[in-house]
Order: structure tokens, then sequence, then C-alpha cells
């Protein structure tokens, strides 16, 4: 294949991969906590030393925390916040809500709780929405705060990925520790149906081999999209460049001299749509993908779909396993994988310009990326009730529970610090090692460690993702024919300044390059 052609075969698998990240993580000196026993409480951990700790901690305190969950919120939720209440009233005299809020209606709900100016601590926030929540001023400066009260948080990092959610030189939110690459790209399908007609995994290595298995999938079984694209938004992974944050400006092949590319002007990008378009004829894809609000993974489960494309990380066939309650197999696509700021970007905790006592939340996210007890009650829930705890430190499922029917189970991408939970028995108790390794063979973007810093073009960021949110997502799921819509999304772009972030973005990164030498 020319090198054209394996461009656009990435492009294709970019655009069609879902955002599921498996918990993982690559620092804490390589060590498991999780495989210890919890540490004893400690009155003053998270909250400074000497009489500064007990002027801050006087008070009793709640700290309001939003997250976004796929799927119902979980049934005992409220029960496992008082178990986490149980350590924080006695170790920084502070106890937690959590605001769980539906992901179809997150970036609406957190915006009204944002500007409205209720009672809001901390929230989670997507890597793509880390650079406006900072130019928009919901969320504040964490590094006075880190010093003085999150020491126990930074020793869990490797400073340059730490330094990676830096904006303007300035740390305003703390990624989640967990696998830093774009793992290998992968398509996972039901393994039933892969015997049943006995489709030759190892003989997929490229998109061109998914059509004749899509086609197989199509005559035979009727009732299901052979390629299932649900809430996964369009371009959430990118192999063949470096998003840069926001994809307004790439980097492609991860280096191009630090110099950046408009994606959607690209022949790869167009030739990307271009074949989503053909499948979208063909009916390999579900007809409501443009629309759809159901997880990949929840189509998959409900019989809907027979596979979808995964950033195939470090245990993630489990996790999709889990998360879609079927065996499933897996074909890797692609062999090269990369570290990048966008990877160490994809989820962040921030704490709130809303917030009353930002310390105290500083506090409990000390804990919450330092405290095994929390990470293991956000992730698992309760020992016994929840999950079991395996001789060799992994856990499952108590008797006559499953995935679907646990009364509480959490996205691990979404808790702070993985490395100190438990992994699931399948996944293996080498997990995390994996993990490390993972992240320590990537090949490293030219642009590691840089973050664009959007406020000077905060006008036009905001008239871009307007844009993209019209065209993009139909554009990429094949909905919308390119031939005609592609032109009028270019040019949407342009009247949006996309040439001005750019400009700007470029302008940014050269000076963080030159400080780089």
């Amino acid at each position: 294949m020319s090198r054209k052609g394996k461009l656009a075969a990435l492009a294709l698998v970019s655009v069609l991969l879902t955002g599921t990240i498996t918990a993982c993580s690559s620092s804490n000196n390589g060590k498991n906590n999780a495989s210890s026993e919890t540490p004893a409480a400690d009155a003053n951990a998270g909250a400074g030393n000497g009489s500064s700790a007990n002027e801050a901690t006087k008070d009793p305190y709640e700290v309001a925390i939003a997250l976004p969950v796929f799927g119902a919120i979980p049934q005992d939720m409220k029960i496992v916040q008082e178990e986490i209440n149980k350590i924080t009233r006695a170790k920084i005299n502070t106890t937690v809500e959590l605001l769980p809020i539906s992901i179809g209606t997150w970036g609406q709900q957190l915006n009204l709780m944002t500007s409205g100016g209720e009672k809001l601590d901390m929230f989670f926030s997507f890597g793509a929405a880390y650079g406006s929540d900072v130019a928009a001023g919901k969320i504040i400066e964490l590094d006075p705060l880190l010093e003085q009260y999150g020491q126990d948080l930074t020793k869990q990092f490797d400073p340059a990925y730490l330094d990676s959610a830096k904006v303007n030189g300035k740390l305003y939110g703390v990624p989640v520790l967990k696998d830093f690459t774009t793992g290998h790209p992968g398509i996972v399908m039901r393994k039933d149906l892969v015997e049943k007609y006995k489709i030759d995994v190892n003989a997929i290595q490229s998109l061109d081999d998914l059509d004749a298995v899509f086609q197989t999938i199509k005559d035979n079984e009727p009732s299901m999209s052979p390629l299932g694209r649900g809430l996964s938004g369009p371009m959430d992974v990118y192999q063949w460049y470096d998003k840069m944050g926001d994809k307004y400006g790439v980097l492609p092949g991860y280096d191009n001299g630090l110099k950046l590319d408009n994606l959607y002007e690209t022949q790869e990008y167009e030739s990307t749509v271009n074949k989503m378009r053909s499948w979208f004829k063909a009916g390999y894809i579900n007809k409501d993908a443009a629309t759809s609000q159901v997880n990949d993974a929840d189509m998959v489960k409900a019989g809907k779909a027979f596979s979808y494309f995964v950033n195939n990380k470090t245990a993630a066939l489990d996790s999709e396993m889990r998360a879609s309650g079927r065996e499933l197999v897996v074909a890797p696509l692609m062999k090269e994988t990369y570290s990048t700021t966008s990877e160490v970007l994809t989820g962040v905790w921030t704490i709130s310009a809303n917030s009353a006592k930002p310390e105290r939340a500083m506090m409990f996210m000390n804990l919450m990326y330092s405290d095994p007890a929390i990470a293991n009650l956000l992730q698992w829930g309760i020992k016994d009730k929840h999950y079991v705890l395996n001789a060799e430190n992994t856990v499952e499922f108590p008797a006559g529970v499953d995935s679907k029917t646990v009364a509480y189970s959490n996205q691990a991408w979404l808790i702070g610090n993985p490395l100190l939970t438990y992994p699931f028995k399948t996944e293996g108790a080498d997990k995390w090692i994996l993990t490390k390794e993972a992240n320590a063979t990537a090949i490293k973007s030219k642009a590691l460690g840089f973050s664009f810093n959007s406020e000077p073009v905060k006008n036009e960021m905001t008239a871009l993702k307007n844009v993209t949110d019209e065209f993009a997502k139909g554009l990429e799921s094949g909905a919308l024919d390119p031939a005609s819509v592609l032109p009028e999304f270019r040019a949407k772009l342009k009247s949006a300044g996309i040439d001005k972030v750019i400009a700007e973005k470029q302008k940014q990164l050269d000076a963080w390059a030159a400080t780089q030498k």
C-alpha cells in the first residue's frame, strides 16, 4: 500500500475508533499500591502540616463533585459515598457529595451549574473541553493549592506528564493516571458470531479486510448493524497525526517539523469521509449513527451491533467485554503506538471557580490520587458487597452478580488514580506493569508536553465548535454525502476563523519549542 493509502486507512481508523478509555497508569515508581493493605488513616493527610492544617480543617465542609455517567446511575452510589465520607471525615473533616450526570446531558448540565453559580467544588473535564474550561474561567489554577495541600498527589506523577496539563505555564487540572498512549487501533467483534461464520480474525489487518466481514454479517444477521456507531464522538482517537488537543491544527506523523496542518483540508480526511460514506450506503453502519446517544458497547450488549472500533490499550479487551456483557475478540489494525499530550489529557480533574473552599477540594483530590481505600471505593464499591478480593489481589463480582446486575461499579478512567485499584480478575495482576511498559515504549510525539491556551482565540473556538457540531459527526459517520457537504464544511470553518486559530496555535507551539532546546 502506498504511503497515501496507509495514511488514509489510518485516518479512517481514527474516525471510527470509540473514545473508550482503559483505566491505566504509568508512574508511582512502578509500584502497585493496590497489592498492599490500605495504609492507616493519617488525620492530617492532605491537609498540609502543623497549625495550618488544623486551621484549614477546623470546620466541616462538603465537597460537591460532578462526574459524567454512561448508562444508568449506579444504584448504590450514595452508599459508597458514605463509605468514602467515613475516611474523609477522619482525615480532613470533609465529606463529599457525588453528583452523577448522564453523559447525554453532561455538557449542558455542567454549563448550567458553572454559569449559574451553583455549589460545585470539583468536576471532571474531558480533554477536548479542558482548554475551553480554562479560557472561560470555569476552573482555577492549582499550582499554589498543590504545593500546600497536594504533596501526596504530585508524588504519584512523572513530572513530564503532570506538566502536560499546563496551559500558558500554569496547571488547571490533574490528569487521570492511565495509559498515556494512543494504543493499537483495533476492532472488537462478537466471538460467537466470529466462530459461527468462521471469520478469520488473523486475516484482518487493514480496513479493507473488513468489507467482506461486514457483508457476511449483513447477509446473515439482518437485525443488527455490522458496525456499531453510537455515542462515541467522531475523531475521538487519532493514529496518523497528533490532534493537538482540539483538532484545529494537527501535527501529521506526530512530528512534521512541528508545523501544523488543517486536518479538514487534507486529502486523508477527504478519503476518510468518502470511505465512511460508502460503508454507510452499503448498510454496514447503523442508520442513526449521526444522532445516536447510545454507547457503542451498549449496542453490542443489546444485540444491535456486531462490532465496534476501540482504542486497544492494556487490558482493553477485558474492559470491553465487561462493558458489553459479551465474549469478544479483537483484531489489531496498527502496530505503532504514540504518546501525546492529548492522550495524557483525555480526562482531568479540576476545581471549579464556584468553590467556596478550594483548599478543601484540593485536600480531597489529594486523597483521591493517593489513598487506595478511596480509589477502590470509587472504582469497585464496597468489598464483599460489590466485589470480592482474590488471593492474587485481583477482584471479581460476588457470586450471583455480574456486570449487568452489580449495584455499583464505575468507569475506571474517572477515578483519578486507577493505579491504586485492584485489577479485575481477567485483566491479570500484572496490568499496571504492562501499562508502564506501554508508556515506556510508545513513540513520543514531538509536541508531547505542549498545551494550547485558546484564550486569545476563544470566540473563534466557540464558532469552530458550532461548525464541527453541525457537520463532523454526520460526515464521519457516513450519514452526509462528502461530495456536497465537505466543501460547505470547509468553507464554514474558514469563516469561523480556523486559519486564525491555527496561526495562534503555531505561534504558541513555536514559543514552547524554543523553551525545550
